[in-house]
This record gives C-alpha cells, sequence and structure tokens, in this order.
C-alpha cells in the first residue's frame, strides 16, 4: 500500500483512514480536495462491467464512505453508492461492509448486467 498520503493536515483523521486502509487492504490511499471527500482509498478488486477499473472508498468526515470506482483521470471518482455506516465507524465495519458490497455488485454484474447502478461523477474541486 501507498502510504505517507493521508486526509489532510488533521493527524487523527490521517491515523483513520490509514485503519481503514489496512482493514480492507487497500493499494493506495490518496489525499482529495477536503470539500467533496478527504479522503480516497483505492482497493485491488475490479468491476468488470466498468472495464475493469479498480473499486475505491471515498470518505468526507461529515457524510461518511462511499463506493466507487476510479474516474478516466486522477482527478475524478465515480461514486455507485454510500455504504450507509454514519459518519467514522470502526475499520472492521467498513471492511465488512465493503465485501458486502462488491459482493452483492459482482453478483449483480454476472446476472443482472442491464441493472447495475449507474455511477455518479465527482470532480477534485480545483480540477
Amino acid at each position: 500500500m501507498s502510504v505517507g498520503v493521508g486526509a489532510g493536515n488533521d493527524p487523527d483523521s490521517s491515523a483513520y483512514v490509514f485503519a481503514v486502509a489496512r482493514a480492507v487492504n487497500a493499494e493506495t490511499i490518496r489525499r482529495w480536495d477536503e470539500v467533496s471527500f478527504d479522503a480516497v482509498i483505492v482497493v485491488s478488486k475490479q468491476f468488470r462491467y466498468y472495464g475493469g477499473r479498480r473499486i475505491l472508498l471515498a470518505w468526507n468526515r461529515h457524510f461518511g464512505w462511499s463506493l466507487g470506482i476510479e474516474g478516466q483521470c486522477p482527478d475524478r471518482v465515480l461514486i455507485i453508492c454510500g455504504l450507509g455506516l454514519g459518519r467514522q465507524p470502526q475499520p472492521e465495519c467498513i471492511a465488512d461492509r465493503t465485501d458486502e458490497v462488491i459482493a452483492d455488485l459482482l453478483h449483480l454484474e454476472c446476472r443482472s448486467p442491464d441493472r447495475f447502478p449507474v455511477p455518479t461523477v465527482v470532480h477534485r474541486r480545483g480540477a
């Protein structure tokens, strides 16, 4: 996992994001614009339906965690759904919910690709 990038200048937020990244066996943590998201965690799994783009988790300290995929450019993410766990749940809860959502979407990808959710594009502020 790439380290050294956290959620802004707040050491508590950085430690929290790093703990979540460890819990989900993340590849990378990316700092974001701290408006739309504080941090983006890239997971090693992919959805074929979205052209093999890697799955990611995006965190906003006010709204919580969302699951999405990488955009075509590094300054955007495509959000598929919120995890619905609150603002700052325990890293283990995030890992469990992430596995559950990914498994559901992978099942849907194989069985009913026409029902796969359409993601929402989020651009990094200032990009």
